[in-house]
């Protein structure tokens, strides 16, 4: 009978440091997995940052999905502002200090519509808006953009002329009749003839985070528990064998400590 119930309680044991270290196993390929997916998307925005740019039209037309891979992609547009249509977007820090940023809609020659991110402007010193924003005009120009996925619809609202967000969905249902970008804006690089425009945004910082420290945190833990599996069922054994159960040793005085007490005697 007491081995019966040894052996099922080592079972029991294995079972649970089992199903531990199988979970952590597959934590780990996730974080591996996340990993991945962040050094891909990183190698996206190093290839196109500097890419040669192409005519907007080549390369995204209103009716396309959005791809990913397009991701801070440089294209040109040649058209103009349309000065009635203008926001500025709220809540965007810079440099350690609140702004916004200023969102234009531009009419290419092609009669399409994309909206421009022009740049950030920082709060006023008396209210919650910039102090100056720079004006728009309808001149004829061309402009090299960088491409930008829209954003999510915040759930919450926006005093006149401002938006939470750069939700294009929202941004397009102030224009009519004209085909609009609704899965891309671009992010103002140069125009010529130039304006007046707010700082611009920097590229964006490249590091790969934590998952593969994480992931490596996981594969210790599952090798932990395998290895307090085996410390545990070595401890029962040695009880049954009517041993007493191994110690470990722990260093509780330093090197000094330990030659002032010899010294001492």
């Amino acid at each position: 009978m007491a081995s019966r119930a040894r052996i099922t309680r080592w079972l029991s044991w294995i079972s649970l440091a089992t199903v531990f270290a199988i979970a952590c196993w597959f934590l780990s390929q996730w974080q591996f997995a996340r990993a991945a997916e962040v050094q891909k998307a990183n190698e996206i925005v190093l290839q196109n940052y500097n890419n040669k740019p192409v005519v907007l039209e080549e390369l995204l037309t209103p009716k396309s999905t959005w791809n990913p891979k397009l991701e801070y992609r440089q294209v040109i547009a040649t058209g103009h502002y349309l000065k009635k249509h203008i926001f500025l977007i709220r809540n965007r820090p810079f440099g350690g200090n609140p702004g916004f940023l200023q969102l234009v809609a531009f009419q290419t020659d092609s009669q399409n519509i994309i909206w421009v991110e022009r740049g950030w402007l920082p709060t006023g010193n008396l209210q919650d808006a910039p102090d100056y924003v720079p004006e728009i005009n309808d001149t004829h120009r061309q402009l090299t953009l960088r491409l930008r996925p829209t954003e999510p619809k915040l759930d919450r609202g926006a005093p006149l002329g401002q938006l939470p967000s750069i939700d294009l969905i929202t941004a397009n249902a102030t224009i009519a009749t004209l085909p609009k970008y609704s899965q891309a804006y671009g992010r103002l690089v140069t125009e010529f003839p130039k304006l007046s425009a707010g700082a611009t945004m920097p590229m964006p910082e490249l590091n790969e985070g934590n998952h593969l420290s994480y992931a490596m945190q996981w594969i210790l833990f599952a090798l932990m528990a395998l290895g307090a599996l085996y410390w545990t069922i070595a401890q029962d054994r040695r009880l049954v064998a009517g041993l007493e159960p191994r110690r470990i040793k722990l260093l509780t005085k330093d090197r000094d400590a330990e030659a002032e007490d010899e010294l001492l005697g």
